[in-house]
């Protein structure tokens, strides 16, 4: 099979900023100083990305200098480091920072560059930049060796090329990740200048070519061809600078990954055509391979790791450059259950859950449908998501309460490439896989919350009605339950996942009205369960709520039934929401009225009102769908509490109202 994948290519260009071109880099000296050093808790940067692996910065650092050091010298530079070994007896033996510069001092280099990662110094689980820090005067904020700027613009973009690294902006205009140390380390004030940077007196700079703390990176920094291509792009740097033709071998790289999890492929043997070159990858699960030092032209990659299907990618490259090829491995095991929902033998599982089995491969949907079965048994539908790796069994109307299910998917289920289950992980296909789980026991629905309270004596005419139940309803047995009296014209609405019902009529109350609203025991919930309504825990009993509109025209002495007495701002019903609430309010003169939501930070989500109104009471609907997202932009907002604010002339008042997911 000959497949040609997530292939990318870079070339770059020699560039040299005020020099002549030269033929090679004899006569300059470099000071290349491996940042940190000695495996030390105290002056190293140590992380694990998985159980006994250790990762040292220092360790990393110092094999990209003795790589880079190779390649300069081989261009006829003379290069000295500032440490010669990661094994310290003694962690006073690492050089200081100072004793670093003054080295570079001492034998008067052309140029100094320290190598480093970088951190987040938290739980990094996205950013992966490169950014270059050069040293600041202080004085007049600029660049102490402005040849650093341009030198350092080099390096970031060809870290970059060579690592695909995330970009970074930087804090100098026109030369994206680079960075002024004095300012970066202290912000428009100012805070200090990098130490090892601090007395150099030759150009320098102080790379930062990856975040080491990024578990995908770590690995990789873990594997010394891809610190070589670090490598590479600083000397490209050095020689772009110098005028110096870049090497024409041409580079292919690339990660592998296997195609049942996503996750990189460690042992892996890769096979370059013609060369007849063999990478073998390590066991750090970066899945990293590269070929350097190739001629141009034609080439095949052979990939032939133990336990994958072979597979072979032809690729043509051009002197100089550099291509990536992604390429995903199809393991010869067969697919196993990854994951499932409910759990084996999960007890007081919700009658109305949906059965979620998610395979390691992606299945021929019929054999695996035809696999299927459940005892006792139960109709329903079966849905695909996930490139059709995971099925979910749905249930017409619920499982039964307090019963063992017992699921099984028979080994002649197969993957789209024809391999049979192995249901009990033995590593063989062909048998079956088996899950059991227990429903829970029957728990009948309540009233949680119902507005208006019961009793009230006073509540507004135009006041919301509705209820929140304890668990999920049938929609169509609530509706069928419901009345209110006296019959008052208008539709029931489910908000929240069908716990809330809100009952909107299509004009205002009559005043001075005494009414009844009742949810009949008939009422149920999604999984079959019918209303508790007196909360005695007996299934079947109505939720009966009494209440009186707020007083009739003739009670309210000299003024209109429809004018309010005064402003007031009502608490959202439902709250706590999902995806909508309505928000009422009263005005009693002529008002510029605006009704706008806050995040808890302050910033505004939403603008639902913003006009002049008439006295009256007002109703707004407000959705969590299109609103303004914190970052900005419409899209849904999270869970979490925000305000809405009413102002009315010189009237204001603000509410809180909670959105749960």
């Amino acid at each position: 099979m000959r497949r040609l994948l997530l292939i990318s290519t870079v070339i770059l260009l020699a560039y040299a900023p005020g020099f002549a071109q030269r033929s090679d880099l004899s006569g300059l000296k470099f000071c290349i100083d491996p940042g940190h050093g000695g495996h030390s808790e105290v002056t190293d940067r140590h992380v694990v990305p998985d159980p006994g692996t250790d990762f040292w910065e220092s360790e990393s650092n110092f094999q990209k200098a003795l790589l880079l050091k190779t390649m300069l010298e081989s261009h006829g530079a003379t290069v000295i480091l500032t440490r010669y070994t990661n094994d310290y007896p003694n962690d006073a033996d690492e050089p200081s920072l100072t004793a670093r510069w003054t080295l570079a001092n001492q034998n008067n280099v052309d140029w100094f560059h320290s190598i480093h990662s970088n951190a987040t110094g938290g739980n990094n689980t996205s950013t992966n930049y490169t950014m270059v820090l050069i040293k600041e005067d202080i004085a007049t904020r600029q660049a102490a060796s402005p040849a650093a700027i341009d030198m350092s613009s080099l390096i970031y973009s060809n870290i970059r090329a060579k690592d695909r690294t995330q970009s970074s902006g930087g804090n100098i205009s026109g030369k994206p990740g680079v960075y002024l140390d004095y300012t970066f380390y202290g912000g428009p004030n100012g805070g200090f200048n990098l130490g090892v940077l601090r007395g150099l007196s030759m150009p320098g700079e102080l790379s930062e070519g990856s975040f080491h703390d990024y578990y995908p990176e770590t690995r990789r920094l873990m594997n010394n061809s891809y610190r070589k291509m670090e490598a590479y792009g600083i000397l490209n740097a050095f020689l772009q600078y110098y005028g110096v033709p870049l090497d024409t071998f041409a580079i292919v790289a690339g990660i592998q990954t296997n195609s049942d999890n996503g996750k990189p492929v460690n042992a892996t043997k890769v096979v370059l055509l013609p060369e007849n070159r063999v990478f073998s990858g390590d066991n750090y699960n970066n899945g990293y391979y590269l070929f350097d030092s190739l001629a141009s032209g034609s080439h095949k990659i052979v990939y032939e790791t133990v336990g994958y299907s072979s597979d072979t990618v032809d690729v043509v490259v051009a002197k100089g450059e550099v291509k990536f090829v992604d390429h995903v491995l199809e393991s010869l095991l067969p697919p196993v259950v990854a994951s499932t929902s409910p759990v084996r033998n999960a007890q007081k599982v919700n009658a109305i859950s949906s059965i979620n089995i998610s395979f390691t491969k992606t299945m021929d949907t019929a054999s695996v449908e035809s696999a299927f079965s459940i005892l006792p048994p139960v109709s329903g539908s079966i849905a695909w998501k996930d490139n059709f790796r995971t099925m979910s069994f749905t249930p017409s109307t619920h499982f039964d309460h307090l019963t063992t299910y017992n699921v099984t998917i028979a080994g002649s289920a197969e993957s789209v490439t024809g391999f049979f289950i192995d249901g009990n992980g033995d590593s063989t296909g062909g048998d079956p896989f088996m899950l059991s789980f227990t429903t829970e026991a029957a728990i009948a629905p309540y009233v949680v919350f119902a507005k208006p309270s019961n009793n009230d004596t006073s509540y507004s005419a135009s006041g919301v009605i509705g209820a929140r139940f304890s668990k999920p309803m049938d929609t169509a047995s609530v509706r069928a339950s419901f009345s209110i009296t006296p019959p008052i014209d208008g539709t029931l609405s489910f908000t929240t996942n069908n716990t809330t019902v809100t009952f909107t009529p299509k004009s205002k109350l009559p005043y001075g009205t005494d009414f009844v609203l009742r949810f009949e025991g008939t009422a149920a919930s999604a999984d079959g369960v019918f209303l508790d309504g007196n909360k005695d825990s007996t299934a079947g009993d109505a939720f009966v709520l009494n209440f009186r509109t707020e007083g009739s025209a003739t009670g309210i002495a000299g003024k209109d039934a429809t004018v309010p007495a005064d402003f007031s701002l009502m608490q959202n019903y439902p709250n706590p929401f999902n995806p909508t609430t309505i928000i009422s309010y009263q005005l009693p003169a002529v008002s510029n009225v605006t009704l706008k939501v806050y995040d808890i930070l302050g910033r505004e989500v939403a603008t639902l009102v913003n006009q002049r109104q008439s006295p009256g009471y007002y109703t707004v609907t407000f959705s969590i769908e299109g609103a303004n997202s914190a970052g900005g932009g419409a899209g849904r907002l999270p869970s979490g509490v925000y305000f809405y604010k009413l102002i009315a002339g010189d009237f204001t008042a603000t509410n809180k109202m909670v959105v749960m997911k």
